[in-house]
């Protein structure tokens, strides 16, 4: 009876398995129908005048490139930023003159007496648009089953550890640590390097104004070469390495917050919690036991996925004001809408056997962005700008705002982070400390074009960052009021916050 119990339960097991390969198998052909019907469905869904072509991942473009190739790739690239690029009047406005930037550019590549790598021109291509300090600029190239990726890197503040004391119009050399004692209370005269930085830094006594002597860049620097006198008019010349200080970045490990009550309560916000969790509960219980706080410090360095509706419910328990600051404004005109289509198909063609609910909602998207397509040409719009705003309408049982707000961020800054970061701007005697807060939002949907010759897919941004006074904030983010580098840290924080500044 026994082995005519386990033969059957055998049998059982192999019907579901059976089964199961059976489901999967659809299930993959579900999905490779559907990537067919995409690419085949964008290249024809269009009016024959303006053909939105599927994108290529076949690896078969030129391993080499002509002249006559590369010139025309570029003022390829040079249409497509014109038409489609969010921050191409920006530039253009503050002077820029892109058709200098690229035809520098041809001249370089043409130089090449032999014909040029294709992921050469790519490389090269990305370089000459490092400029824009933007790092929604990519180019990617598929060759022969490899992929090529190069992007823009956004600059980041190197330090040299020489803190400066601004007297008059000179810079005194304070006493620091780990730095030659021969200079300290020397002049700063100049760098041979031409651009050298003065970072704001926290001043030790009110009125003062300190600075760490650094550069800013996207790649690693070699040593300052600085020359510094004494009263004496004694010269000498320093050469003076340049460091970047490692961002910390949060994970699902650490806990909800961390608080540090005295005399300038301390609040740190490592994440987001689930409306459940005990330490959620207590974090919002915090904010109304600090409603009658004069100072506060708002910790959000390394928080890179805290949302603005997380945030947004620990402060309606600590204030009633209301407030607006981050917006991001979208450009739309039927070229970018072809460039997302392009995007979908990314992301389809990025998406692996196992997604297969993800490529439901790709059609989904694809049949929007063909729908929004038809609805342009139909009502004739050229461009239209949709705006999605951060607002804050606080809690009409919460006290009035009557606190100084002190912010603390770094380059990973999410959501939540962006609005605090904004609001530390916005507020009259709010202060952000940290570093930069990097790009945002970040670049995972904007459009992609493909150049004809190289076969390179350029993508970009379409949206645009905003402040409270509609300004376009910086491609870096919002920059700190103080920078913070090491050794600096909470001590130096908090006896600022209790300065009356």
């Amino acid at each position: 009876m026994e082995i005519m119990i386990a033969i059957n339960n055998l049998i059982l097991v192999e019907f579901r398995t059976k089964i199961f390969r059976i489901f999967v198998t659809q299930k993959c052909l579900n999905f490779c129908l559907f990537a067919l019907f995409f690419t085949f469905s964008i290249a024809t869904t269009t009016s024959a005048d303006e053909k939105i072509k599927a994108l290529d991942f076949s690896g078969n473009g030129p391993l080499f490139l002509s002249n006559k190739q590369i010139k025309e790739d570029l003022l390829q690239a040079e249409h497509f930023l014109q038409e489609n690029y969010v921050r191409y009047s920006i530039l253009e406005d503050q002077g820029l003159r892109w058709k200098e930037v690229f035809n520098k550019l041809a001249d370089q590549l043409s130089a090449n007496k032999n014909p040029t790598l294709t992921h050469h021109f790519q490389k090269q291509l990305i370089s000459g648009l490092e400029f824009t300090e933007d790092s929604s600029l990519q180019a990617d190239l598929f060759i022969k089953k490899r992929h090529y990726i190069q992007r823009v890197d956004p600059k980041v503040a190197f330090f040299t550890g020489i803190r400066l004391a601004q007297q008059q119009e000179r810079f005194r050399v304070l006493p620091t640590q780990n730095q030659a004692s021969k200079i300290v209370n020397n002049w700063f005269n100049d760098c041979t390097a031409f651009h050298e930085v003065f970072f704001p830094i926290l001043p030790e006594r009110q009125s003062e104004e300190l600075f760490m002597l650094g550069q800013q860049a996207n790649h690693q620097l070699k040593p300052l070469i600085c020359e510094f006198e004494n009263d004496s008019g004694e010269k000498q010349i320093k050469q003076l390495p340049l460091t970047f200080p490692e961002a910390e970045l949060n994970n699902s490990e650490m806990p909800v917050y961390e608080f540090e009550s005295g005399r300038t309560p301390y609040v740190r916000w490592y994440r987001d919690g689930k409306s459940g969790e005990v330490a959620v509960k207590q974090f919002y219980k915090l904010a109304r036991k600090l409603q009658s706080t004069r100072v506060l410090i708002l910790d959000v360095r390394g928080n890179s996925d805290g949302s603005f509706s997380f945030i947004e419910k620990w402060l309606k328990e600590f204030t009633r004001n209301n407030w607006q600051n981050v917006i991001v404004q979208e450009r739309q005109t039927l070229s970018i809408l072809a460039g997302l289509l392009n995007r979908v198909q990314w992301n389809l063609h990025h998406a692996s056997a196992r997604f297969l609910i993800g490529s439901a909602q790709l059609e989904n998207k694809r049949l929007q962005l063909l729908a929004l397509i038809k609805h342009f040409k139909e009502q004739e719009i050229t461009e239209k700008l949709v705006e999605t705003k951060f607002i804050f309408n606080g809690k009409h049982t919460a006290p009035k705002w009557n606190t100084r707000l002190i912010v603390l961020t770094n380059q990973h800054c999410g959501n939540g982070c962006q609005f605090l970061a904004a609001l530390s701007k916005q507020l009259p005697h709010g202060v952000l400390i940290g570093t930069n807060t990097g790009p945002f939002p970040k670049n995972t949907s904007g459009p992609i074009y493909q150049l004809k010759h190289s076969r390179i897919m350029l993508s970009f941004s379409h949206r645009l960052h905003l402040n409270h006074l509609r300004e376009p904030v910086s491609t870096s983010g919002y920059l700190p009021d103080y920078w913070l580098f090491p050794p600096m840290g909470r001590m130096d924080i908090l006896r600022f916050a209790s300065k009356k500044n």
